[in-house]
């Protein structure tokens, strides 16, 4: 049984205590990468193109790799999932590993949107409001844990984005595995198949505008790191 397995349960468990009618859910596809590939995931590669996102050694078994050295949003993200099966101001609870490396700039930022289904987003959230940043021993791994709500409207889905990003800044590196990604929430109902990766998949215009955003966030949070070291 794999750690995201024994997570999700954990969760599950945990969740239900509260809510003994309850149907907990992990709606994430091939969030382990244990596929081997990016099977369930859309993909947006950034500056080195897919090169820059590829499948390696995870915690245990594979993970994604997102690797970014330029100005750009190298994006991965559990895209529309399950549309039309979500209330506004659900319960969303997100778990997932990150291991890696990131400097002068470079951050990844998780982001949780509520999609609309003629495109677009009712609303958009950075998960712990800002960049997160791995162990300074980039062999070491660190499990995030957020909860987000649905929007007002998800007729679209719910999509979590993982953006691996630099600030121009030269010599910005933002290196990052991400593994065991559990999305978890009271739906009811059998989770679709397994897709595959799609690839270029351009984002929204609310998305690009939170894309630029956290790629601002970045620069800020580097030249204040800065300031005080």
């Amino acid at each position: 049984m794999s750690k995201k397995t024994i997570t999700a349960l954990a969760l599950a468990l945990t969740m239900f205590a509260g809510a003994a009618q309850a149907a907990i859910t992990d709606v994430a596809v091939n969030g382990d990468f244990e596929t081997g590939d990016f099977t369930g995931w859309t993909l947006f590669p950034g500056s080195l193109g897919p090169a820059g996102q590829t499948i390696v050694a995870g915690n245990p078994g594979s993970a994604a790799r997102l690797l970014e050295t330029a100005p750009a949003a190298n994006i991965i993200k559990q895209a529309n999932l399950l549309p039309g099966e979500w209330t506004e101001g659900q319960l969303i609870e997100i778990q997932f590993d990150i291991s890696g490396t990131a400097g002068a700039g470079g951050v990844l930022f998780a982001e949780l949107f509520s999609e609309l289904s003629g495109g677009g987003t009712s609303k958009a959230e950075i998960l712990g409001g800002g960049p997160l940043f791995p162990d300074a021993n980039p062999d070491v791994w660190t499990t995030y844990n957020f909860s987000g709500t649905v929007g007002p409207d998800s007729s679209g889905g719910i999509t979590l984005q993982f953006n691996s990003a630099c600030a121009p800044v030269e010599g910005c590196i933002a290196d990052y595995r991400i593994d065991n990604v559990i999305i978890t929430a009271d739906i009811e109902g059998p989770v679709g198949p397994p897709i595959s990766p799609r690839t270029s998949a351009i984002p929204t215009t609310s998305q690009w505008a939170l894309i630029m955003l956290t790629m601002l966030l970045g620069l800020v949070v580097f030249t204040n790191r800065k300031r005080l070291f």
